[in-house]
C-alpha cells in the first residue's frame, strides 16, 4: 500500500481544495500526500488529530491499543474544564466520536516503532510502524507514558482490582479525595509533598528513585513530617476497596496508595535525532517543537504535570505548529492570505 494510500483527510473547511492551487499557502492538493504522523492515542494524541482534521491536514494517526491511553484508567476526572466527573474511558469515547465527525480515523493496534530523520537530499521522515512504512513531512509523538505498577517491581498482581477504589497513579488528580485520610507514596517524592498538604499522615516507600534522590534525600522528607520506610510490598489488601497493604510482612493500614513510578520511554525517539532530557522525556520549545526538524511532541512524553487538560492543550499547539510548518506562514497572518477570496 503506498505511504498515503489509506490516509484520512478532515473535515473539509470552505469545501473541495482539491482545485484551489494556493489555499491556505499549500500549493495545489495532492489526496495521496501524506504530510503528517501522529503517534499515540491518548488525550495528547486524539487532539492533535481533531485539530489536524479541521485544518485538513492528511494525516495519519496510530496507537499500540484502541486509543486513549493512561486517560482510560481514570476512574472518575473531576479537573478537566466541562467534563468534570466523568470516568476516563467516557472521555475517551467523546473524544474519539468527535474525531471520527470530523473526518478523522484512528489506525488500533498498529504501533509506532521507529522514527528516522529524512535521508540526504529528501524532505520527508520516515515513519515505521509495526506493520509499514510511511513518508510524512511531519510527526507529532503523542507517546505517553508507561507506569511501573506493583506488578512489574514486587509481583502484585491484584493492583488493578483497587485502581479508583483507594488506588491512583496520579496525586495531582484524586489527591483531593484522600483529604484527612493517610495514606502511603510510592514514586515521585515532590507527590509526597503534594499530599502532605491534603492527607491527615503521608508515608513514603523508599529508596527514592535515582533521578530524584539528590534533590529529595530520605532527609528532606523526614524534615517535612512525612514518615518515611523502605521496604518491598508484599500485598494489598481489602474487601470492597483497599484496606491496607503488607511492607516485607507488616501490615500497614491505609487509606489511600499512590503509585507515580513512570518512564518515558524515549529510547525510540533519541534514534531520531530528538533530544531527552536526563528522565527520558523529550525536549520541546514553547511551540511544542523538538530538536529534530519537522518533529513535535506533546504530552506526558514533554514531562510534567501529567494532567489530561495539558496533553489537550498541548495536542492542540502541536498541531497548529505543524499546520505553520506544513504552511510556512504565521497562523496570525491568514486574514490577510485569504483576504482576496472574502472580497467580491
Amino acid at each position: 500500500m503506498s505511504a498515503g494510500g489509506d490516509t484520512r483527510r478532515g473535515a473539509r473547511l470552505g469545501g473541495d481544495r482539491s482545485d484551489r492551487s494556493g489555499f491556505y499557502g499549500i500549493e495545489r492538493w495532492n489526496a495521496a500526500e501524506l504530510e503528517l504522523v501522529i503517534a499515540g492515542a491518548g488525550a495528547a494524541g486524539l487532539s492533535a488529530a481533531l485539530y489536524a482534521s479541521l485544518l485538513d491536514i492528511n494525516y495519519l494517526i496510530f496507537d499500540a491499543e484502541a486509543g486513549g491511553g493512561l486517560m482510560n484508567l481514570a476512574k472518575q476526572v473531576e479537573n478537566l474544564p466541562g467534563m468534570g466527573g466523568l470516568r476516563g474511558p467516557a472521555i475517551t469515547e467523546r473524544l474519539l466520536k468527535q474525531l471520527a465527525a470530523a473526518g478523522g480515523s484512528l489506525r488500533s493496534y498498529e504501533a509506532v516503532v521507529a522514527i528516522e530523520p529524512p535521508p540526504s537530499g529528501s524532505g520527508l521522515l520516515a515513519v515505521r510502524t509495526t506493520r509499514e512504512r510511511f513518508r510524512p513531512k511531519a510527526v507529532i509523538i503523542a507517546t505517553g507514558l508507561e507506569l511501573l505498577g506493583l506488578e512489574q517491581e514486587f509481583g502484585i498482581a491484584n493492583e488493578r482490582q483497587f485502581l479508583g477504589k483507594g488506588l491512583s497513579y496520579c496525586a495531582e488528580c484524586d489527591g483531593p479525595l484522600f483529604r484527612g485520610k493517610r495514606v502511603l507514596v510510592a514514586g515521585n517524592p515532590f507527590d509526597a509533598f503534594l499530599l502532605k498538604r491534603l492527607a491527615r499522615e503521608v508515608i513514603y516507600l523508599g529508596p527514592v528513585p535515582s533521578e530524584y534522590r539528590a534533590q529529595v534525600p530520605r532527609e528532606i522528607i523526614e524534615a517535612n513530617d512525612i514518615l518515611y520506610r523502605e521496604g518491598a510490598v508484599t500485598a494489598l489488601e481489602g474487601t470492597s476497596r483497599l484496606e491496607a497493604i503488607l511492607v516485607d510482612g507488616e501490615h500497614l493500614p491505609i487509606d489511600g496508595l499512590f503509585l507515580t513510578k513512570r518512564k518515558a520511554g524515549g529510547e525510540v525517539f533519541a534514534r531520531a535525532g530528538v533530544d531527552l532530557d536526563d528522565q527520558g522525556f523529550i525536549r520541546v520549545d514553547r511551540h511544542l517543537a523538538t530538536s529534530a526538524a519537522g518533529i513535535y511532541a506533546c504530552g506526558d512524553i514533554t514531562g510534567e504535570p501529567w494532567q489530561i487538560a495539558k496533553s489537550v492543550g498541548e495536542g492542540a499547539v502541536a498541531a497548529l505548529s505543524v499546520f505553520k510548518y506544513l504552511t510556512g506562514q504565521e497562523m496570525r497572518n491568514l486574514g490577510w492570505a485569504l483576504r482576496d477570496e472574502w472580497e467580491p
